[in-house]
């Protein structure tokens, strides 16, 4: 719809029949684009009883009861009309796609029983594309649905006008659609899954305006033979490739980025850690979600997705917590996407996919992927670098795939993805290599008992499922092996409480606009979190390596110094004996700090400590 349109005109009430003595149907007019619309109201009055001025029937002493009582129903009638009318016509204004049909709004208004004869005669010269509007409007629930479904229509109103061909049902037909068919391989041979999905859409709708009883539009299409995918299901998945733990935390870790690359990152991570759409990571930004703290302390957040309208529940891990709590603080300065202008957004969108890009370019994720894709009809090899095929939806695919190769059922998953069932993880999201699928076959059959032939060799406990070769930065090659991807991330917020208490405290007494900065409130809060972690029922071993690796990632540092820095900081934000101790013994029984390095350092420790108290 390219022109103006206004919705001006008003409502009037004309009768059948003007000269006889005999009740008279009342006609409802307006008119629209120069042509007048007339509806039966469903009412009669005599035409001596209509003031056609006031455009409403007389009550008058003059006249008998029943005259009065029959023309204060016409008039009741008439002023519901003019209201309704005038709530369709801002409907209309919210509503554009629905302006094309205006008349059948109005008649559904005016007279929602009234038959319309010749039904199929008057749609048969109405547009094709008009009706299959109307049959989305009448058969697609969801929003999101409508919308895909009017995206449809476009692309196959822009296919008729560019081929001449008439926008009529009787236009419509398997030749047509052929036709349909090798004009979209002609724009893009490559979009086969998308050219599939357009014509499928016109296909649904072909057949809902055939079933339909007012339509029956009795449109042929058997002729039509759509262009088959010939790729297999893991071929179709080749192009969307999700990134593992190492690729992650390299990307995580990387620090020599611009201020537009750090915002790009850190909204790349977050949306691999909460498996989201890009167009529902504002809610989470903005906190527009429910918070539910569970039996076991825990909280989760839940809202409603965008795009499906089900219900998504998530757990926030710790460093999306933390990079959150970040922007709240600061905002975002060159990819915004919290803004109300959507088309500000959409460029911010695009900008991200962008700068993504050229982060994992620095990161190193240069390896080649080889994908397939179809041709026309022709299956072909395609080669990319790593780094070119990584967009904000990836992320979604990376945190279904890691999901379910850490174990999490897929039944679990799709809490947090808001699928209704597996099957969009089992035919789009998951990407299972053979060395993924033989793990789990190999573990699935060292649960067989008594059994002499069906029996595996033990040649490790278990079967290593991350075996690929990741080129790291330098900055983030001395990551320690046999740490998981969620520990890092948990031991990386915890080192950040007490960075984060530390700077607060050094700014306590500053002046700041005018005021004296107290952050006492806040420090306190650091300090509980952070002795709260010392308690950690995580075993020893997994707990002290937590802690050195920390100190070994991201830093050129030497090891130990960064270790003794870590203590002094917690004794200098007040953390208690008991917790620092912790940290100590658990570092130390593992063997990961030498004692020969840290003679003594209990007693330096206790010594700082005491200092600390007297002080």
């Amino acid at each position: 719809m390219s022109e103006q349109v206004f919705l001006d005109f008003s409502l009037n009430f004309n009768l059948r029949q003007t000269k006889k003595n005999m009740p008279t149907i009342i006609y409802a007019l307006f008119t629209f684009r120069g042509r007048q619309y007339k509806v039966n109201i469903g009412a009669k009055v005599y035409p001596t009883q209509w003031n056609k001025r006031k455009q409403i029937a007389t009550i008058s002493n003059g006249q008998t009861r029943l005259d009065n009582r029959n023309n204060e129903i016409v008039n009741k009638k008439i002023r519901s009309l003019l209201a309704i009318f005038e709530e369709k016509k801002n409907y209309l204004c919210e509503n554009l796609e629905r302006i094309d049909f205006l008349f059948e709004e109005m008649r559904q208004a005016i007279n929602p029983k009234l038959k319309c004869r010749n039904y199929m005669e008057k749609e048969m010269h109405l547009s094709a594309t008009l009706v299959f509007r109307k049959m989305v409007d009448k058969y697609v629930k969801e929003d999101s649905s409508k919308k895909i479904y009017l995206g449809y229509i476009s692309a196959f109103e822009a296919f008729l006008k560019v081929k001449s061909i008439p926008n009529r049902l009787s236009a419509i037909n398997g030749d047509t659609l052929t036709d349909y068919q090798q004009y979209l391989l002609d724009l893009n041979p490559r979009r086969i899954a998308t050219h599939l999905n357009k014509i499928k859409g016109i296909r649904t709708l072909i057949n809902h305006a055939n079933r339909d009883k007012e339509i029956k539009a009795n449109i042929n299409i058997n002729s039509f033979v759509a262009i088959r995918d010939e790729r297999s299901k893991e071929q179709k998945k080749s192009k969307q490739v999700p990134l593992t733990e190492k690729q992650l935390l390299a990307i995580y870790n990387y620090t020599n980025l611009k201020p537009r690359e750090v915002e790009a990152r850190d909204l790349f991570i977050c949306q691999c850690l909460l498996g989201q759409r890009i167009s529902d990571l504002p809610k989470i930004f903005k906190g527009e979600y429910a918070i539910t703290l569970l039996d076991d302390e825990n909280e989760v957040i839940s809202f409603t997705v965008q795009k499906t309208r089900e219900e998504a529940t998530l757990y926030l891990f710790p460093v999306v917590k933390e990079i959150l709590e970040r922007y709240k603080q600061t905002g975002f300065k060159h990819i915004d996407l919290l803004i109300e202008d959507e088309k500000i957004v959409r460029r911010n969108e695009a900008k991200l996919n962008r700068t993504i890009k050229q982060v994992c370019k620095k990161v190193g994720l240069d390896s080649d992927v080889i994908y397939v894709e179809q041709i026309g009809e022709d299956v072909v090899e395609k080669k990319k670098k790593l780094f070119e095929m990584i967009h904000t939806h990836i992320a979604r695919h990376t945190f279904i795939t890691l999901m379910c190769r850490l174990g999490v059922s897929k039944e679990d998953v799709i809490i947090a993805t808001a699928h209704t069932d597996t099957t969009m993880i089992d035919d789009v999201y998951l990407h299972e290599t053979v060395n993924d699928k033989g793990t789990r076959l190999i573990n699935s059959l060292k649960k067989i008992k008594g059994s002499t032939l069906f029996k595996i060799e033990e040649a490790n406990n278990m079967v290593d499922m991350n075996k690929e070769v990741v080129k790291i930065p330098i900055s983030t090659a001395s990551v320690t092996n046999n740490i998981t991807f969620d520990t890092l991330l948990d031991t990386q917020f915890f080192a950040s409480k007490i960075n984060r208490a530390v700077e607060l405290q050094s700014q306590v007494g500053h002046l700041k606009n005018g005021k004296l900065c107290s952050y006492d409130n806040e420090i306190t809060s650091l300090i509980s979190e952070i002795e709260k972690f010392s308690q950690s029922s995580t075993s020893d071993s997994d707990v002290a390596k937590q802690y050195v690796k920390q100190l070994s990632v991201g830093k050129q540092s030497d090891l130990h110094d960064s270790f003794r820095e870590m203590i002094i900081k917690c004794v200098k934000i007040g953390i208690s004996k008991d917790a620092i101790m912790q940290f100590i013994n658990k570092a130390l029984e593992i063997g990961l700090l030498d004692n020969e390095r840290f003679t003594n350092i209990k007693e330096i420790t206790t010594a700082l400590l005491d200092k600390r108290n007297q002080g």
